[in-house]
């Protein structure tokens, strides 16, 4: 009996739903109807007050259905269109704003001379070492040991990012696993001297010591090696460069050794030494000249206006995610200490800049079974600078002073080998500019909804207007409607039970009322 009670009741309530949802769907169907009407007068206001003849033409009744239907498809078709050739105008705004054009006015130029990294040979002092060797292992040199420990500091001095398998061999001595590799160089590492001398006599050229994937070297004519060092530093206060203007001054650096010789790599004064493009041999009794041809990209003032996604360059001094001073060889090193550290839990000790533990010889071990930095080099992928210079060696010149060995150059004070780099004045040089700006988008966009739409941006306002307008009129009157009802429903059910009330209070006195005291009450006066 109780499920034919429930199924009875389900049905019951099955039915009032449908009737509800079909009386209300009736009801929509029926204010769609009947609000039609006021749509087509919303459309025509808007079309008389834009003076888009089309749109009022599209809601007319008094001309042809078919006319009416054409009028529709034109409107319709514009719209499309040029929504279609605004989507393309802003994808070219935001992925090829830019363009790269050749400056031929080579006359008034002022460029920047290379740098150059020096690394040393030999720069390893056998004091300091010896004098390390004693303090942190307690070995002297008459201890079988010694040599195993100079032999495990020379694989630390002469390791390189691509050259670091004579300090993996170190990986199983548990001595050298707390050892801080960078400090370890910083202490038995041989300063250097170097005569620097330029065109520019009242120019200090600057030189400082760096630590990059080559190990140990020393920075000269680059300001942004000063970040190698770890140390914050903003791009305003970085050194300047040596320039000279091209075609009236002789642009060159001589730089003279006095005690060692080791490999010079020439390179962008706003980046670090990173590649093999421009790597120069400087040994004993060397005299090299060498001319570099430049070729320089210069960034227009109103490039900064467009994000790096849209001009697809970084400037020196813009600060992204990874790097407060930005250049690229910079950025590709980093990737690759990021890369050695979600490895091997470690960074190798070429780069001081990067947080994390350094490595020892059991992480190059790791490193080196990871074949770290071969694979890197095609992975890391970092954007190019807006303003670029790139040399290229033209000719190189080089002599020997002649003398009978080494040993008579060592024992001479005079300088041993000499290096003079110089600049050969460009006559071309390229411009990143911007061919697309936001001034030629908002440009663009006017142009295609006056050709397809006929509107202007007054006009577009005007139309907006008129829509917002009789929406909100028409959504107040509805509003006011439903109150309306509301307030009514409330009085009703607000006064019908005080009138039973009082109807009830009526009956009983009329019946407390009796025939002896309405016969007492004095008689009516009629008045005409």
């Amino acid at each position: 009996m109780t499920n034919e009670r429930l199924w009875l009741w389900i049905r019951r309530m099955s039915s009032r739903i449908l009737r509800g949802l079909w009386a209300f769907l009736w009801l929509c169907l029926a204010g769609c109807v009947s609000y039609s009407g006021r749509l087509r007068d919303v459309v025509a206001q808007a079309g008389a007050e834009t003076g888009l003849l089309a749109v009022s033409l599209c809601v007319n009744r008094s001309i042809h259905f078919l006319e009416r239907l054409f009028w529709l498809v034109v409107v319709i078709s514009s719209v499309i269109t040029a929504l279609i050739l605004s989507r393309f105008q802003l994808e070219r705004y935001f992925s090829s704003p830019t363009v790269i054009s050749v400056d031929r006015d080579y006359r008034g130029w002022n460029g920047s001379l290379p740098a150059v990294t020096l690394c040393y040979y030999d720069h390893i002092d056998s004091f300091k070492a010896n004098e390390y060797i004693q303090d942190v292992w307690n070995v002297s040199i008459i201890d079988e040991d010694y040599f195993y420990f100079m032999d495990f500091l020379y694989a630390v001095v002469n390791a390189t990012a691509g050259n670091y398998a004579e300090l993996a061999k170190f990986a199983e001595d548990e001595r050298f696993d707390q050892i801080d590799l960078y400090e370890m160089i910083e202490r038995v590492d041989r300063p250097f001297e170097q005569v620097i001398s330029s065109f520019d006599s009242g120019f200090q050229v600057h030189v400082q010591r760096v630590m990059t994937e080559r190990g140990a070297c020393y920075a000269i004519n680059s300001p942004m090696s000063t970040v190698l060092s770890g140390q914050p530093v903003a791009y305003e206060l970085m050194p300047q460069p040596l320039s000279c203007q091209y075609g009236k001054q002789q642009c060159y650096i001589r730089m003279d050794l006095y005690e060692s010789t080791g490999v010079l790599d020439v390179h962008s004064p706003f980046e670090v030494s990173a590649t093999e493009a421009n790597i120069v041999a400087l040994h004993k009794s060397d005299e090299i000249t060498a001319s570099f041809k430049v070729l320089e990209t210069v960034a227009s003032t109103n490039l900064r206006q467009l994000s790096v996604a849209q001009r697809k360059c970084v400037f020196n001094n813009e600060e992204t995610s990874n790097l407060k001073i930005y250049s690229k060889s910079l950025c590709l090193a980093r990737c690759r200490a990021v890369m050695a550290l979600e490895m091997c839990n470690c960074v190798p000790f070429f780069y001081p800049y990067v947080e994390g533990p350094s490595c020892n010889p059991a992480g190059f071990e790791c490193l080196l079974d990871f074949k770290w930095p071969i694979w890197a080099l095609h992975i890391c992928k970092c954007p190019s600078t807006c303003t670029e210079i790139e040399y290229t060696m033209q000719t190189v010149k080089k002599s020997s002073w002649g003398v009978k060995n080494n040993e008579e150059v060592a024992s001479s004070e005079t300088a041993t080998s000499s290096f003079r780099w110089d600049l050969i004045p460009p006559k071309v040089r390229m411009r990143r500019d911007v061919v697309y700006s936001f001034e030629d988008l908002v440009v663009s966009f006017g142009g295609v909804l006056a050709l397809f739409v006929g509107v202007s941006v007054m006009g577009l306002v005007e139309m907006g207007h008129v829509l917002i307008y009789n929406m909100l009129l028409d959504l107040f009157t509805l509003l006011r409607l439903v109150l309306g009802h509301v307030r009514r429903w409330w009085r009703r059910g607000d006064h019908k039970p005080m009138a039973n009330h009082l109807n009830s209070r009526l009956h009983h006195l009329n019946d407390r009322l009796s025939l002896a005291d309405t016969a007492e009450l004095p008689p009516f006066d009629y008045v005409n």
